[in-house]
């Protein structure tokens, strides 16, 4: 009851709003037929009215012709329009005495406007008529608002009626199905709305989500000028906060400005934004510094130059230091580097500009905002060797166009700042003098100015006086800081104490710089410059970061690599002489001549067994003295000086160690047991040593192979970075079969290149894509050597374009450019890119995460199809597209880089124009086993993109390629009973088969004489191997019809089988990757045996997985224990994409491969012996580094006990 009653009273509500509505509706008709009665009515200024329209439209057609008579046009139309905003009528009102005023005149003239707006909204862009009417429009709206008589009198005038009323009108416009209306309609709103003072909220509120949409129009036009409209709804301040609900102007035009596709829009969007930037716009501006556009780079210089000099008040201050961050500034002085000329040109006015404006032409005090001394300090990386490389750009421009002229102190315009050089300058040298000294030094020395050069260089005494003055304030420095206690250092004086020294320290690096720029004609001064070098590398305050400074001046003042080796050998001996005589480090044993014993030594006479290196010298007795070094954690300090000092002297120096016998005792003393060390830091400074050495000697680099491998699959990431980069370094100077002479070959060596790629670290892995890509542009991997460079360049394909890699930008960077620029290069590697070995099978070893997949392929002529079809698959099931390519996208980048008209001719070298050809021919045949829609219009779309020439000496692949796409419509329309019904597909394929045989009438020989003639030259007999393929495809047509028959015959359940319905029991020459799976992890250089057994195993336990069903081992096959769920559990997230596609797409085709092993003897039970004798090998390349970590762990344990 209670509901009726609510029900009831409803519907009685409802009856009276009925009621109302009628009533109002009825009222509004009798307004409206009163309104037509009058304006039946002859008005009293229609003549009036009708000249005054007459007029309007001829200003409007003379503004057509000419822009230079537009401000004539202007003031005349403004005349009518006010002289029409006089005109009205009084009508009587009917509710009431009040009586109502018709704006006739008003009305009249926007109507007139309406009529021309009318024809103007439908003018395509670039009808120069239209768009000097559109101009005119807007001027006039412009000029309307400025002069009206009436802006301060009233709130609302004319000609505010008539710019809202024609906005109105024009947003009608917006959702029109025609392109060119859109456009034309928010051109002009973006005029009508530059007009406007003020506007009511709810047509602000309303135009502005309207324009919101029209900036993502499809067209690009149109969002050009939607955003140009937009930027009038900006918030005047950044305190105003728009409403939650709606969308963020600033946001959606920034957001425009850095994703849309078409670069007038972002050069819109950007020219807009930079007239008036904020806080919240500079960032996002910047961004546009890295645009692939030079004309939007150089236009983000050039409108923040022009914001500096703005008048009559520039909207960016001219001191950079306080609008812009420091990262900020670095990143746009990065333009002096830029690779347009344009846009260096335009950061260099900028760059001048600050420094002119805003320091007062001071540059030391634009470097002191700079914060040069963080970036003078330790191992500097890639990101501030561009931060110093940007800053003395800045300094060469400054010094091209002003020199080293004294200028104004900003703090004192009345005083100078001292000369350039004078002693003054020298005495108060700060890091930003050092730092514009050492600049222009190497400016001048680099264009062969000697004139200049010799103003700025000091002399050779002197500078080395200087230096060693700096030196002894540095020393005082650092004494007093190591005397203070803990709580002493965290006092204000005490930080200054700090800064001091490394501005000292800054200070000395640079002129370290400068020395190596001096001549040294006076031996006077080259020899108390040796000796204050020398003595600077042996005070044990000297911070490591000017030891390689100090090595590189005295490597040029010594006479020779020798001497320069000997000299810094016995400074190192001299640093360590006190650790030879420790009797707990360094340990000496009495062995007969020759025994070569020391295996029944006591263990005890030894602190740490293993962990250090023999060295055998002859006592008075005769007999061997065995000395066995370790490194005193006592001393660690000055074993990283020590180590640092080798390090830098063993990077300037080229000669062989066997040349220079001093090395040796170094190795032995230091190096050594620095990799053994336990410390992380020593041990990372030994183990570049020893990569050092072993650059210079092979026999070293054989040896220590095994430790760095080791390394790489166990150390943390940055020494795992350090160390992947001195195995490439050994390959690259010994290549890649020096491990020959240890029993490892390439194949091994590529198989640990491709375990490298399998790492946590995104740095790990660009890293080992870096060197994998230096290796094969020198052409070590792929040398004769090699058997399989295809598959290590297969595998990179796959990690460029796989989705795993989307977030790896060092990775993709490298790989962007390495792959054209390899494929480019000759047409070796592009035939590379396409071809695989002649042997049966080509695999080769990916691991990834705790699984080891081997990709087996089948031969074929091509590359580009396999690696197509697993790229395909990963891109099915992708969830988020957008972080992957297509496989069309993929499909043509292939086809680009087998090119064979983009290879650079090199004098002696041919370009293989049978690439595209061979290419077709492999497309074709696919096409006759593809099944799916998608991948058919795949591959025809790469049909027209390959490049075929004029004229083709083999006659044998032309004739095969039009037998095949001849054949290629019989067998889907009768064979496989469904012809190419995709009629994109279809076009393309015919297109292609036309201009072929055009292309090639000659060659082909279509006519019948010709056909005849070919006939008896045995023409015939080269069609063979197509014609089989032929053949080999109606056999396998019909025996899939027959088997197919037959199996749902025998089991009706089969026809619910994905799979064994489809599967042919003959093998074909399909060129796809037949089937990938995992095996436990196994050591990077071992190796794997296929056996029928394990290719059943497999397939059982994928089928299974793919099904979500339980696997259970038989008897029969000895496998495995029972195993649950599914298998990709197991696998890391980028093989699971592959082995899935694989999966799926290729164990259709595997039953020929049990056929093709079943002749084969079933493997034994009992351990191979090859894979023992692998083992063993690795176990002796790994070396005895494993061995002694598992002694430090014995060595620890029994200490404990």
């Amino acid at each position: 009851m209670p509901r009726q009653t609510v029900g009831t009273r409803g519907k009685r509500k409802t009856k009276e709003s009925e009621e109302e509505k009628q009533k109002l509706e009825e009222k509004e008709k009798e307004r409206e037929k009163n309104e037509e009665t009058r304006n039946l009515k002859p008005s009293k200024h229609a003549n009036t009215l009708t000249s005054l329209t007459h007029s309007i439209l001829t200003l409007f057609n003379k503004a057509q012709n000419s822009l230079t008579s537009h401000r004539k046009l202007i003031n005349n139309l403004h005349s009518l329009f006010l002289s029409s905003a006089e005109l009205s009528e009084q009508l009587e009102n009917e509710e009431g005495p009040e009586k109502t005023i018709k704006l006739v005149g008003e009305k009249n003239f926007t109507e007139a406007c309406y009529t021309v707006l009318d024809h103007l909204v439908t003018t395509k862009k670039g009808v120069v008529e239209a768009d000097r009417v559109v101009r005119f429009f807007g001027a006039f709206c412009a000029f309307a608002t400025e002069h009206d008589p009436h802006k301060e009198s009233a709130e609302q005038t004319a000609t505010n009626r008539f710019l809202l009323h024609s906005i109105k009108y024009l947003s009608r416009g917006f959702e029109a199905k025609n392109r060119f209306v859109r456009f034309r309609c928010c051109q002009l709103i973006a005029y009508v709305v530059n007009s406007l003072e003020e506007i009511d909220d709810d047509l602000f509120s309303n135009l502005k989500n309207k324009l919101l949409i029209r900036i993502h129009d499809k067209e690009k036009d149109v969002r050009q000028q939607a955003a140009i409209a937009l930027m009038n709804f900006r918030p005047v301040n950044e305190e105003d906060e728009e409403d939650d609900s709606e969308e963020n102007v600033n946001d959606a035009l920034i957001d425009l400005m850095m994703r849309d596709p078409s670069s007038d829009v972002r050069r819109t969007v950007l020219h807009k934004l930079c007239e008036t930037p904020t806080a919240t716009t500079l960032p996002a501006i910047l961004t546009r510094l890295r645009d692939v556009d030079p004309l939007i780079r150089r236009m983000v210089y050039r409108d923040l130059y022009l914001a500096t000099l703005a008048k009559p008040e520039p909207t960016l201050p001219p001191d950079p230091s306080q609008c812009f961050s420091l990262d900020q500034r670095y990143t746009i002085l990065k333009g002096l580097k830029d690779r347009e000329e344009s846009v260096r040109k335009e950061t260099a006015n900028l760059a001048n500009c600050w420094i002119k404006l805003g320091f007062r032409e001071n540059i030391e005090a634009f470097l002191a905002t700079m914060d040069l001394i963080s970036l003078g300090f330790g191992e500097q990386d890639e990101d501030e060797k561009h931060k110093i490389d940007n800053i003395e750009n800045v300094v060469r421009t400054w010094l091209t166009t002003h020199g080293l002229d004294p200028t104004v102190d900003p703090d004192d315009e009345t005083a100078l700042l001292d000369e350039f050089g004078s002693d003054s300058w020298w005495s108060n040298i700060n890091p930003e003098r050092a730092f514009i000294l050492r600049v222009a030094a190497e400016h001048y020395k680099s264009l062969g100015d000697e004139t200049k050069l010799d103003e700025v260089m000091p002399v050779v005494t002197a500078l080395a006086f200087r230096m060693e003055h700096n030196f002894q304030a540095l020393t005082e420095l650092l004494h007093t800081v190591e005397q203070l206690s803990p709580s002493q250092m965290e006092d204000e004086e005490t930080a200054e104490k700090v800064q001091l020294a490394a501005q000292k320290t800054f200070v000395l690096r640079e002129l370290l710089t400068v020395a190596m720029l001096a001549d040294y004609g006076d031996e006077i001064g080259r020899r108390k410059m040796f000796s204050l070098l020398r003595d600077l590398v042996s005070d044990p305050l000297l911070p490591h970061s000017l030891i390689p400074g100090c090595l590189e001046v005295l490597s040029k003042l010594s006479t020779g690599e020798r001497d320069f080796m000997r000299v810094i050998v016995e400074l190192v001996q001299e640093l360590r002489c006190n650790l030879d005589t420790d009797p707990d480090f360094a340990t000496s044993k009495s062995v007969e001549g020759g025994s070569g014993g020391g295996d029944n030594d006591d263990d005890d006479s030894e602190p740490d067994e293993g962990a250090g290196e023999a060295s055998f010298r002859k006592g008075k007795d005769g007999k061997l003295q065995v000395t066995t070094f370790t490194l005193n954690p006592a001393n660690a300090d000055l074993d990283a000086r020590c180590l640092e000092i080798v390090k830098s002297l063993l990077e300037r120096v080229s000669g062989s160690i066997k040349d220079n016998t001093s090395m040796f005792g170094i190795v032995h003393e230091l190096i050594v047991p620095a990799v053994r060390c336990k410390d992380t830091p020593i041990r990372e400074r030994g183990l570049v040593c020893l990569g050092l050495c072993s650059l210079l000697d092979k026999q070293i680099a054989l040896d220590s192979f095994g430790v760095f491998v080791h390394q790489v699959q166990a150390a943390e990431i940055d020494l795992r970075i350090k160390v992947l980069k001195i195995v490439f370094d050994l390959l690259l100077q010994h290549g890649i079969d020096f491990l020959a002479e240890k029993g490892h070959g390439p194949e091994r060596v590529i198989e640990f290149l491709l375990y490298s790629l399998d790492q946590d670290s995104k740095e790990v892995q660009a890293a080992a894509v870096i060197g994998i890509s230096k290796l094969m542009l020198s052409g070590i991997i792929t040398s004769s050597e090699v058997k399989s460079p295809r598959g290590v360049l297969q595998m990179l394909v796959l990690v460029y374009f796989s989705p795993e890699t989307c977030d790896n930008q060092k990775l993709r960077q490298c790989l962007s450019y390495f792959l054209p620029v390899y494929c480019y290069c000759s047409s070796v590697n592009q035939r590379r890119m396409q071809s695989v070995r002649n042997s049966f099978f080509s695999h080769f070893c990916v691991p990834f995460g705790d699984q080891c997949f081997i990709f087996f392929l089948c031969t074929s002529k091509q590359m580009m199809l396999p690696a197509l079809d697993v790229l395909s698959g990963v891109y099915d099931d992708q969830e988020d597209k957008s972080e992957m390519l297509s496989p069309s996208q993929i499909a043509l980048q292939l086809v680009d880089w087998t090119d064979p008209s983009k290879v650079v001719v090199l004098p002696g070298c041919k370009v293989d124009w049978e690439l595209h050809l061979d290419a077709a021919i492999d497309i074709i045949k696919n096409l006759y086993r593809v099944t799916e829609k998608d991948e058919r219009k795949m591959l025809c779309q790469m049909l027209p993109k390959l490049t075929l020439p004029d004229t083709i000496d083999n006659v044998k692949k032309l004739r095969g390629l039009s037998l095949l796409i001849s054949n290629l419509e019989e067998v889907y329309t009768i064979h496989l009973k469904r012809p190419l019904n995709d009629s994109q597909s279809r076009n393309v394929l015919k297109k292609f088969q036309t201009c072929f045989e055009k292309r090639f009438e000659e060659q082909l020989g279509n006519d019948s004489d010709k056909m005849e003639q070919a006939e008896t030259e045995g023409s015939a007999e080269d069609l063979k191997e197509f014609q089989d393929f032929l053949d080999i495809i109606d056999q396998d047509q019909d025996g899939n019809r027959s088997s197919e028959t037959d199996d749902l015959n025998s089991d009706p359940d089969a026809a619910n089988d994905d799979y064994s319905a489809k599967v042919s029991l003959k093998k074909t020459p399909y060129a796809s990757p037949l089937f990938c799976f995992s095996v436990p992890r196994w050591d990077p250089l071992n190796s794997f045996f296929l056996t029928k057994k394990t290719i059943k195993s497999v397939a059982r336990i994928s089928m299974a997985s793919l099904r979500n069903e339980e696997v259970t081992d038989s008897e029969d096959d000895g496998l495995a224990p029972r195993r649950s769920g599914s298998v990709l559990q197991f696998f890391s997230p980028f093989t699971k994409s592959f082995f899935i596609v694989v999966v799926r797409r290729l164990l259709k085709k595997i039953s020929w491969v049990f056929s093709f092993f079943s002749s084969r003897p079933r493997a034994s039970r009992q351990p191979d012996p090859k894979a023992k004798a692998v083992n063993e090998e690795l176990a002796s390349l790994i070396g005895s580094s494993t061995d002694e970590d598992d002694d430090e762990q014995a060595d620890s344990t029994e200490k404990e006990d």
